[in-house]
């Protein structure tokens, strides 16, 4: 017991001391959003692009699409479609997202792998061009940068993970972020986890989310996040080789922000 309550203050403090910035690559895949994006440290298809060494834990290639409204507004929609590979050693992703409208939009796309370093701990690495492209006057730019992550697994059931992207703010002057995450599964029906980011400028953001599987193939998800504070949930369905999520995040300022995402596995 003392061992573990060492490692939850441990965790805690770093959450605590995060410095870094927001990242230009949002998050996508409605399971995710159902459970706040507290997903640092959680595999799944979506998880694969916000911490690429959960890219070792994907036991099946997947191809997925998803679909963002953000507040309602359909100028502030992302959509984004993706394939995770898992081949041995080094599993492959690949993502591209669309977010914007006719006048300005934002292309992102990004191709990364991931190797097991240990036993139980998993370093992975990608590489993103992020585009930008406006009307008028505004002309397009163009970055290229990277984000790399880590995941250790403790026990069966409890894992950690980190993610940094973006640590070339001082050449590109694109944000960057850095986060922090715990997953704890009890069993295929009950997960939990809780996740802190820091964005440049931006404060300390914590995120929490559980995740319910009951019969015929539902699973029920909750959480919230601190900043923006927002409460999330989401449901999914599960019918062989097909996956369908949806996820909803609810502020009290700007509203809801919704989203679809359905997942292919090849088994």
């Amino acid at each position: 017991m003392l061992r573990w309550n060492a490692v939850l203050v441990s965790f805690l403090m770093a959450i605590a001391s995060l410095r870094a910035g927001e990242p230009v690559f949002m998050p996508h895949g409605a399971a995710s959003m159902g459970m706040a994006f507290a997903m640092t440290a959680t595999p799944g298809h979506w998880n694969c692009f916000n911490n690429q060494a959960l890219l070792t834990a994907a036991s099946s290639t997947s191809f997925s699409a998803a679909l963002e409204n953000r507040f309602m507004v359909p100028g502030l929609s992302s959509k984004a479609v993706s394939a995770v590979i898992a081949v041995s050693p080094a599993p492959l992703g690949i993502v591209a997202t669309h977010y914007g409208n006719a006048d300005y939009y934002r292309l992102f796309t990004g191709i990364g792998s991931a190797v097991k370093i240990t036993d139980g701990m998993a370093l992975g690495l990608q590489v993103d061009c992020i585009s930008e492209h406006g009307a008028g006057e505004y002309r397009d730019i163009a970055h290229v940068t990277f984000e790399t992550g880590l995941t250790y697994a403790m026990s069966t059931s409890l894992s950690l993970g980190l993610h940094l992207f973006n640590p070339l703010t001082p050449l590109n002057g694109l944000p960057s972020s850095f986060e922090a995450g715990m997953h704890w599964r009890q069993s295929d029906v009950f997960m939990l986890t809780v996740s802190g980011s820091k964005v440049t400028d931006e404060p300390l953001s914590v995120q929490c989310g559980l995740s319910w599987g009951l019969p015929d193939r539902l699973v029920l998800r909750s959480g919230y996040m601190s900043s923006p504070s927002a409460f999330a949930f989401g449901i999914g369905f599960r019918s062989g080789s097909l996956q369908a999520d949806a996820g909803f995040l609810m502020n009290a300022m700007t509203g809801v922000t919704s989203s679809i995402s359905f997942i292919w596995t090849l088994r």
